[in-house]
C-alpha cells in the first residue's frame, strides 16, 4: 500500500467519523465583554492593580530621592552618616524587591486575587457552555478566539445562547 492510499483511507475514516457530529462555536471575548460579573471582576482587579502600582512607584521614588540626596551630600557627610544613608538605601531597595515578589510576583497577592475573582466567573461561563452544548446535542463547541475557525456559518454561532444561559 502506498502513502496516497493510506492517506485516502485515513481521510475517509475521519470523514465517516465526523459524519453525524454536531459542531458549534462561540466567541469567548464577546461573552466576557458582555458578562457583567466578569466586567466587575476586571474592574476590581484594575483598582487593585493601580493601588499596587502606586505603592511600587512611591517606594521607587523614595529610593531615587534618597540616592540623589546621597550623591549630592556624600562628600559633606561624616563616615557614620554616609554609612547610615547607605544602609537606609539598601534596606529600601530590599523592601522594593520583597514588595515585587510578595505583591506582583507569579505567586503574589495580585495573582492570587486575580484567580479568586476570575475563577468563579470562568467556571460559570464554562458551565453555561456545557449546558448549551448538552441541551443542543452538540459534540464539539469551538472558540473563535483561539483562531482555529477560519470560517463558519452564523447558524453555528452559540455565543448568544451561552450569554442567555449566563443571564438566567
Amino acid at each position: 500500500m502506498n502513502k496516497a492510499t493510506i492517506h485516502l483511507i485515513l481521510l475517509l475514516t475521519l470523514s465517516i467519523a465526523a459524519f453525524g457530529q454536531k459542531f458549534g462555536y462561540i466567541n469567548s471575548e464577546y461573552i466576557l465583554s458582555q458578562f457583567e460579573e466578569f466586567r466587575e471582576a476586571q474592574s476590581k482587579l484594575e483598582v487593585e492593580g493601580r493601588k499596587l502600582e502606586k505603592q511600587y512607584y512611591d517606594m521607587a521614588a523614595s529610593l531615587d530621592s534618597l540616592q540623589q540626596d546621597y550623591e549630592r551630600q556624600k562628600f559633606l557627610m561624616t563616615e557614620s552618616n554616609r554609612g547610615a544613608k547607605e544602609n537606609e538605601m539598601r534596606r529600601l531597595a530590599e523592601e522594593i524587591q520583597q514588595f515585587q515578589v510578595q505583591k506582583l510576583g507569579p505567586q503574589g497577592e495580585f495573582y492570587q486575587k486575580q484567580q479568586a475573582l476570575a475563577d468563579p466567573v470562568l467556571q460559570k461561563i464554562n458551565t453555561a457552555i456545557k449546558k448549551v452544548g448538552e441541551d443542543g446535542g452538540y459534540d464539539f463547541i469551538f472558540d473563535t478566539v483561539a483562531g482555529n475557525i477560519l470560517y463558519a456559518q452564523d447558524k453555528f454561532d452559540l455565543t448568544e445562547k451561552v450569554l442567555k444561559e449566563l443571564h438566567k
